[in-house]
């Protein structure tokens, strides 16, 4: 965050919710009696199996403690997934964007392209493939080697495979 923006407190979208705290005592002690209200009024519980925070991985080893104490979270390490974009500090890399390769080919690899007409692989590139990197892509600007792979996977289901090499196009 730019240091003389304004100072956000948390993100929240449906029920993912992401909190910016300094760590103090004070601060978590509010935090939890927060989410408590809210608890008791919407009747809604959180899932602190599912609730982690992050920490510098500079930050000493009693503010992890603390903060464990006092809010019943696990802490994890980014990058992380909010809302099915990766958050991360610095330069985005490959490493970010697996898990949209990951749906890419798994999407691929339930349909059968040996029966698929050039027509038929086409329709499904342009009407599926290609949505669904559509959220991520509109909020981050990956790497333009992860573009390139995209492309190719799309490209070698496209073209298909002749005695496990690919064809020639």
């Amino acid at each position: 965050m730019e240091r003389r923006g304004p100072q956000i407190n948390h993100l929240s979208f449906a029920d993912d919710i992401i909190i910016f705290t300094s760590g103090r005592k004070h601060s978590l002690k509010l935090i939890m009696k927060t989410l408590a209200t809210y608890e008791r009024v919407s009747g809604q519980l959180i899932n602190k199996a599912k609730s982690y925070f992050l920490l510098h991985p500079n930050a000493f080893r009693t503010t992890s403690d603390r903060i464990k104490k006092y809010t019943g979270f696990h802490q994890k390490h980014a990058p992380i997934t909010y809302l099915g974009c990766p958050l991360f500090i610095g330069r985005p890399k490959l490493i970010y964007f697996s898990e949209l390769i990951n749906k890419i080919v798994d999407r691929i690899t339930g349909w059968q392209s040996k029966i698929l007409s050039y027509g038929g692989k086409a329709t499904l590139i342009k009407h599926v493939l290609q949505s669904l990197p559509i959220h991520i892509l509109s909020a981050i600007s990956p790497p333009s080697s992860t573009i390139k792979q995209i492309q190719d996977i799309m490209a070698d289901f496209f073209w298909g495979w002749k005695n496990d090499r690919k064809k020639y196009h």
